[in-house]
């Protein structure tokens, strides 16, 4: 048994030394999430964070921040001229110098200097010695550090049962691990002006709300999408469930969807587009104009209306979408849409991958404008090569890679996004925010997204787990919560049993 522990105890450092470059001896060293791109840290030599020297673009964030996170023992900010713009430097690239003389970050950008504090956070530890916080330290060395990948998403769901602190947690998550951008899916939860029956009578997702998240976002360097299905899931709810956050309260408006159980959208009615234009507009500008907008477009059934039967369905779907993105691009936004309806199902050249599409939607997807993203979806394990991906980049559209919460299909989905050179990854969470999935699908993303050829572990252990706790704990402290249940991954401490090894 001793033999063992001292065998794990070799593994894990080799696996920490890996992620923070130069290891010495002693204590095991704090991990960086995403893993920087050239880190050399010490394990034995530290300098007090008392002081650190800024370009003048993000002195007046971190002197806030660092207030906000530490309080009365924040270190003091210095601007430092000769490290402002640097040309040689990114706008999301950064240098952390630390030496006995003290902190400098060299950057040239807000965004920039954001990561750079993100990333020092995570490797300050209190003074030791104390009962109480009197001061922090860091390792000495160096970090240098950019994104490889220009587009890193998080599609965070909000449902029903979804309470606004688990939506702020994840994005406060996001942001902290350095992803820019996070589409928001409403769940029948936003409360509309424009038609108050299109959703729950309890929603949560309320303007004051959104309003509140983005103020967060914008500070913390993370940009909010909002998203409304056109297609498919007109219900607002999980086919499974069998709801509709339209029809099960407000049956009048059925003439606005399908009859088969309203999960499409009704394609030949005109009033559908009408609404759905005007229910864009009103969400695009609650969340402030973002230079994105997501429309679902998965998952839809054949038309059983007669009068979208009737018709070729081909142009039925080009038009509704054709229009819908004209719509978007008047707002001065880009559509993004997921791909699975524009591939045919049967077509061989898909087998193994998602594809959910008739003849008539392929047929109609080839005449879509090019300005589209693709959003390219699967939920598996590593493969070799994506075909999906490359037909939909080889049509000439943008395309993004969506993984879901398997790990080794995260980090394969990346080094593909990276490799073939498309636009990006968004991750997606659906219903798997919490519990042991949450360190799974952030920890990996997050590392995969940034720096997709470094080595990423597939198998997400304790010493990873126990990383994200504190990330998240420090969320938490920045939350200022006060409830127990929005502490910890799991929200209680005795779960479901079904939860307990997931």
């Amino acid at each position: 048994m001793q033999y063992i522990k001292y065998a794990f105890l070799c593994l894990l450092l080799t696996f920490v030394c890996s992620v923070e470059g130069r290891a010495t001896s002693g204590a095991v060293p704090l991990a960086i999430y995403p893993q920087p791109l050239s880190c050399e840290l010490s394990l034995t030599e530290y300098t007090p964070f008392d002081r650190i020297v800024v370009c003048a673009e993000g002195h007046s964030w971190v002197a806030k921040h660092l207030k906000s996170w530490y309080g009365k023992c924040a270190p003091q900010v210095v601007v430092d001229d000769n490290i402002a713009n640097e040309s040689a430097f990114g706008d999301e690239e950064y240098e952390i110098i630390i030496d006995s003389e003290g902190i400098k970050v060299r950057a040239r950008s807000l965004q920039a200097v954001r990561y750079a504090l993100y990333t020092l956070r995570q490797i300050a530890i209190p003074s030791r010695g104390t009962e109480q916080v009197e001061g922090w330290i860091v390792p000495q060395g160096r970090i240098k550090d950019k994104p490889q990948i220009e587009f890193r998403g998080v599609h965070i769901c909000w449902f029903r049962e979804t309470e606004p602190w688990e939506v702020e947690r994840q994005i406060r998550l996001a942001a902290y691990y350095k992803m820019n951008y996070a589409v928001i899916e409403s769940w029948g939860t936003f409360k509309s002006d424009v038609a108050p029956w299109f959703g729950w009578p309890d929603a949560t997702m309320t303007k004051r709300e959104i309003k509140r998240l983005k103020a967060i976002a914008d500070d913390l360097g993370i940009t909010l999408i909002p998203q409304i299905n056109v297609f498919g899931h007109a219900s607002q709810a999980r086919g499974y469930a069998g709801k509709h956050a339209a029809l099960d309260i407000n049956p009048r408006y059925q003439p606005l969807f399908e009859p088969l159980a309203g999960w499409n959208w009704c394609l030949s009615n005109p009033e559908t587009r009408k609404l759905l234009q005007a229910l864009i507009k009103e969400r695009y500008e609650a969340f402030g104009c973002p230079p994105y907008f997501h429309i679902g477009g998965d998952e839809a059934h054949q038309p059983s209306c007669p009068d979208c039967a009737s018709k070729p369905y081909s142009q039925l779907f080009l038009e509704h979408i054709e229009a819908i993105n004209e719509t978007i691009s008047s707002l001065g936004a880009r559509t993004m849409m997921w791909h699975d309806m524009l591939i045919e199902r049967g077509d061989s050249r898909w087998q193994g991958f998602v594809v959910n599409g008739s003849k008539e939607t392929a047929a109609g997807f080839l005449k879509f404008p090019r300005d589209i993203i693709i959003c390219d979806w699967y939920y598996d394990g590593a493969q070799s090569a994506y075909p999906t991906i490359d037909y939909f980049k080889e049509q000439g559209f943008s395309v993004l890679s969506c993984p879901w919460n398997n790990t080794g299909g995260i980090i394969a989905q990346s080094r593909y996004a990276h490799k073939s050179g498309i636009m990006g990854v968004l991750g997606t969470t659906w219903h798997h925010y919490f519990g042991g999935s949450l360190p799974n699908i952030y920890y990996t993303l997050a590392n995969a997204m940034w720096n997709p050829e470094a080595h990423i572990s597939t198998s997400v252990n304790d010493y990873i787990r126990q990383m994200v706790h504190t990330h998240i704990r420090q969320i938490g402290w920045d939350m200022k919560l006060k409830n127990p249940r929005h502490a910890g991954t799991y929200y209680e401490e005795i779960p479901p049993e079904p939860f307990l090894n997931n």
